[in-house]
This record gives C-alpha cells, sequence and structure tokens, in this order.
C-alpha cells in the first residue's frame, strides 16, 4: 500500500512544478494545517477538558497561547520559506522539494514544522479553549505529526535522497533542536 504511495511521491519530486502550482500547494496546506486540523483537535480537546474541568488563571493561558503560537508561526514560516528558497518546492508531498533541505531551521532538528505545528496548535488550543485544551491540542499534533514522519516522510526522504538524508537523519535529532554544536563537528552541526 505505501509503495505506491512512495511511487507517486517520487514522480511528483521528479517533474518541474511552476510557481503558481507551488502557491496553490502551500494555500492548500495552509489552510488544512493552520484551520482545519487545529479545529479539529480543538473539538477533542474540548470535549475532554469537559470532564477534566481543570482550571487556570486566564492571564496565565493568554501569555502562554501567545507565546506558543508566535514560536508556532516562526518556525513554520521560516522552514516553509527555507524549503521554498533553498529546496525549491513546499512541505506539501504533492509539491516537494527538489534537494534535501539541511540549512536554516533544518540544521537544529528534522522536523521544524512539526515543532512549529505542536506550538501553534498548543497556543491556538490555550487562546480559544483553556490551557487543558492547548495541552491536549499539542499532544494530538505530536502524535499524528510523528507518526507520520516516522512511518511515511522518513523512508520516502530515504528513497529520494539516499545516503545524504541517512547521514543527514544520524547527525540531526528527529524534533528537539540541537541548539549546541556538535563535539565531533559533524557535517551538519557545523556552523
Amino acid at each position: 500500500m505505501l509503495e505506491g504511495y512512495y511511487n507517486k511521491l517520487l514522480s511528483f519530486m521528479r517533474r518541474k512544478t511552476s510557481t503558481s502550482y507551488r502557491l496553490a500547494s502551500l494555500l492548500a496546506g495552509a489552510i488544512c494545517f493552520l484551520f482545519l486540523l487545529p479545529f479539529c483537535f480543538f473539538l477533542v480537546g474540548n470535549h475532554i477538558d469537559k470532564y477534566l474541568q481543570l482550571r487556570y488563571s486566564r492571564l496565565l493561558e493568554i501569555s502562554i497561547s501567545c507565546v506558543s503560537i508566535f514560536f508556532g508561526l516562526f518556525f513554520l514560516l521560516w522552514a516553509t520559506y527555507t524549503q521554498w528558497l533553498i529546496g525549491k518546492g513546499t512541505p506539501a508531498p504533492n509539491a516537494p522539494t527538489q534537494t534535501l533541505v539541511v540549512v536554516g531551521p533544518y540544521k537544529l532538528c528534522r522536523n521544524p514544522i512539526e515543532l512549529g505545528a505542536i506550538f501553534y496548535y498548543t497556543g491556538i488550543g490555550t487562546l480559544f479553549g483553556s490551557l487543558t485544551v492547548g495541552f491536549i491540542c499539542g499532544m494530538l499534533g505530536f502524535i499524528f505529526g510523528t507518526l507520520y514522519h516516522k512511518l511515511i516522510e522518513e523512508k520516502e526522504l530515504a528513497l529520494r535522497f539516499g545516503q545524504d538524508y541517512l547521514a543527514y537523519k544520524k547527525e540531526v535529532p528527529f524534533l528537539f533542536p540541537a541548539i549546541w554544536k556538535s563535539k565531533q563537528g559533524g557535517r551538519f552541526l557545523k556552523s
């Protein structure tokens, strides 16, 4: 089943896409991942929150949501811009990067878009619900994002970029940024 998906992705990777096609892919992805998915996560979190009924100061919740949304959007935009500029593609599977992107936020972790999404979902859930709803939204983003990356994307990237991706994968952390330099001075973590 996944073999067909990988073959389809490889065919998308090999073809050149126009700027308007890539922009349309970005718009569709933004609608899905910035609005529809967090809305679904919010509904689940809100339902669970009714049973837990944990309450926090609204000022604390708003402060956490603002910081979380800021960091989330920062990583999302930085990673998307880097994919567009360096990789000549988008985060969308139908218009993927043409080259392996290992600079910018991808030097810190392999999945800065997932990292940004987790912060963003946590902030949105907290802003429109509660800290509990935000935590649930962030956890759902982490669970679904990690499942996708581990089960599908990592295999697809290994097929597309071979040894370059495998070397990058060994050196750069999956999700939590490497904010310190590698003692061995690895190829991807050098300044």
